[in-house]
Order: structure tokens, then sequence, then C-alpha cells
């Protein structure tokens, strides 16, 4: 008994923790990896719209990487259609699995895969 109450004995012998507790502990490890956008340069962007304009043209097959607070995210398919006055573009997946509508405010880089 008395090797319980010593030190942090106490703490330690009880192992309860209840589901407040664990969401906010989850929630704080989250806010802790927060990224914050980066400033992509005028060449990137050259960069960036000349090989979406490849894979537009000649079907080549891109990979988008999109920012996401937590994690960036990739996108790899061909680019079907470009919408300048939304300022999206259309990425169609190989699998025939469907497509997906892409703002370019999300993008921070493009590559032909």
């Amino acid at each position: 008994m008395t090797k319980k109450l010593s030190g942090n004995g106490l703490w330690e012998s009880s192992r309860m923790m209840l589901p407040e507790h664990k969401e906010r502990i989850n929630q704080n490890q989250k806010e802790h990896k927060i990224k914050t956008r980066p400033v992509i340069h005028d060449d990137e962007w050259e960069n960036i719209l000349y090989n979406l304009g490849i894979s537009l043209s000649e079907k080549e097959v891109v990979e988008v990487t999109l920012f996401d607070t937590y994690s960036d995210r990739i996108v790899i398919g061909v680019v079907t259609n470009v919408v300048p006055h939304q300022k999206k573009f259309k990425v169609e997946f190989d699998n025939d699995s469907g497509y997906e509508w892409v703002d370019f405010e999300e993008v921070v880089r493009a590559r032909i895969h």
C-alpha cells in the first residue's frame, strides 16, 4: 500500500481515462500538426502550369500535390478540362474510377508522372 502512495504511484495505479480526456488529447495532438500554406514562387507556378498543360494537350499522366492543413494529398491522373474563370481543373483517374475537380489554390506541385 505504501508503494502506491509514494511518488506518482497513485496516478500510475489508476489507468482510467474518461472519453472527454481522450478526445481532448487527440484534438491537442492534431492541433500541433497544423501546417501553413507554402508560398509558391512564380517560377514554380510556371512549372505547375506547364505540366498541367502537357497533361491536358498530350494526355500525359500528372501527379498533383494538394495542400491540406495536416498532410498533403496527391492526385494522379490526366487533366481533361480547365475552367479558368472558376480557377479549377478536372483530373480523371487512370483506372476509370472517376474524376476530381481541383482548385488551383490547393496546388502545391505538379509533375508529369
